[in-house]
């Protein structure tokens, strides 16, 4: 595949190299290139480098360079993107080349307020740098289904933030306490108390509360701004402030602590095992919960290094394999034993009344699951490691039993034929379901394909279509995950069935962004 290059006027070079320096400004094309490269690419592109590298990469070090650089580009009409940790498409990819803002040189926890239990960081500050500091304090951050390497500004403020301990820690878009936003054309805005200089404590006022505007569900993943700081609210930990480490890597785990219980539990049915999550979630009994989306597979593939010692482990335990298809793990934490005792004790009583059966976990598995519930670790294991790759047929919050049923129809219609087809890997069953507070559910309905495969490719295009489709066909709702869309593809055929949703983001990015600069194929394009 021929890419295209493209290079910024030296005119413009040089005003932006006078605002960071020449060490933080590159056009060389060995350094862009490593930006052509994203999980998922194959996906947009028919390969998986982008057509095009970025026109050149900057790192600014501070929001006040960041709103000077975009006013460069507003003079000049040259396309930009912030990029932090990236993981996916959304992060920088794109239908031309931009200018990629690079924010790596914004690493900083600016504070971490333990009696308020709220931090502010800057875009570069991963979930797990954010959570070991937090443990310090006797607090917590959620854990990314993206892993301990991603953003938290990027999860918060800009895409979506699912992650595994949600049923107490939420999902991170609703942790947002406020943020600091460069709008496209070079103006910062500041939400919320912070707007009145009144600190970072509430995103609702005195000032402006955009925080609809700002991300909605999935964000806008670049598609009006930079966000170059946010304030996310923290969650109390029973815990130590320093975990035991053991195992080596890749399969490294936690000792767990002596007032936490970590189980996996088999249902015989969809409906058992939600009926369990919603009494779990009334009861307020777990730290984190949630159905596996593969399986007893999700923890074997967690907890072994390679496909072929994966296999072998599904081999010897056949009969456990055959149990977990509606599987949840579970883990409960507690203040004192007594708690832990009461806890425990309500927990069997539930596992009773809805037909639960207690799995053996070997220690090395529980240590590992352990690591995983609290950072995230080992979930590209389960997720890439099948096939090469995976994607998600979609992805809804609603009720469990609404997602339940979805999810049922979906696999019914469209996913058993690819299956079938041999074109994914799949099986029926394979979801990840989430509670978030409140009786309000997370599902992503997970699939793996071969990235190197044409007709794989194209399954996954036509698995995504159908689903969206179907969900509409059935009056399900418009209980997506905002129909996260590439170049308006799922948009158009989602917004006429959803009060036009696209139309009025549309309406708001040409608000925000007259010029058209920040690159928005991952949001929504200015039609």
């Amino acid at each position: 595949m021929k890419v295209e290059e493209r290079r910024l006027p030296a005119e413009v070079y040089k005003a932006l190299e006078d605002i960071v320096g020449p060490e933080y400004i590159t056009d060389d094309p060995v350094i862009l290139e490593s930006y052509s490269f994203v999980w998922g690419n194959e996906l947009l592109f028919g390969s998986r480098l982008a057509p095009f590298r970025p026109l050149a990469v900057i790192l600014p070090g501070s929001a006040e360079e960041v709103q000077a650089i975009v006013r460069v580009c507003n003079r000049f009409k040259i396309k930009f993107k912030a990029h932090s940790t990236g993981f996916e498409t959304t992060s920088i990819s794109g239908t031309e080349p931009f200018l990629m803002i690079e924010l790596r040189r914004l690493n900083r926890i600016i504070s971490i307020d333990e009696k308020n239990m709220m931090a502010v960081v800057e875009p570069y500050v991963t979930h797990a740098e954010l959570l070991y500091e937090a443990l310090k304090r006797g607090l917590c951050f959620n854990a990314l289904g993206a892993g301990p390497s991603a953003s938290v500004v990027a999860s918060s403020a800009c895409h979506y933030g699912a992650g595994f301990h949600m049923i107490r820690s939420h999902w991170d878009g609703q942790n947002l306490l406020g943020a600091e936003w460069v709008l496209p054309d070079g103006e910062i805005v500041r939400l919320g108390s912070m707007a009145a200089d009144a600190g970072w404590f509430t995103a609702d006022g005195p000032g402006l509360n955009l925080r609809a505007v700002l991300r909605g569900i999935t964000g806008a993943n670049g598609g009006h701004g930079i966000i170059t700081k946010v304030a996310v609210k923290l969650t109390p930990w029973y815990g130590p402030s320093k975990l035991k480490l053991c195992g080596t890597p890749p399969l490294y785990g936690f000792e767990v602590p002596e007032n936490f219980k970590l189980y996996v539990v088999a249902f015989r049915s969809a409906s058992s095992l939600v009926d369990f999550l919603y009494s779990l979630q009334e009861e307020e009994l777990a730290f984190a919960a949630y159905k596996l989306p593969l399986g007893a597979m999700t923890y074997i593939q967690v907890t072994t290094e390679s496909n072929d010692q994966a296999w072998e482990v599904f081999n010897a335990k056949k009969d456990i394999v055959a149990r977990a298809n509606y599987s949840v793990i579970l883990l409960l934490d507690a203040i004192s034993p007594k708690e832990m005792e009461v806890k425990e004790m309500c927990f069997r009583k539930l596992l009773e009344a809805t037909g639960g059966e207690i799995l053996p976990l070997e220690e090395r598995e529980e240590k590992a699951l352990f690591v995983q519930l609290l950072t995230g670790v080992g979930t590209f294991r389960e997720s890439f490691r099948a096939a090469g790759s995976f994607a998600i047929s979609g992805i809804y919050d609603t009720t469990a039993d609404t997602l339940a049923k979805m999810t049922e129809v979906i696999t019914r219609a469209v996913m058993l034929k690819y299956m079938k087809e041999g074109r994914i890997v799949y099986s029926e069953g394979q979801y990840w379901l989430c509670p978030v507070g409140n009786q309000h559910y997370h599902m992503e309905q997970v699939f793996s394909y071969d990235s190197t495969d044409p007709a794989s490719i194209k399954a996954v295009h036509e698995i995504i279509e159908s689903s969206v489709r179907l969900m509409i066909e059935q009056k399900f709702g418009p209980h997506g995950d905002g129909f996260l869309s590439f170049d308006d593809n799922v948009h158009n055929i989602a917004g006429p069935a959803c009060l036009d949703y696209h139309l009025k983001i549309r309406a708001i990015k040409k608000a925000l962004d007259p010029n058209l600069l920040s690159e928005s194929s991952s949001y929504v394009t200015p039609k």
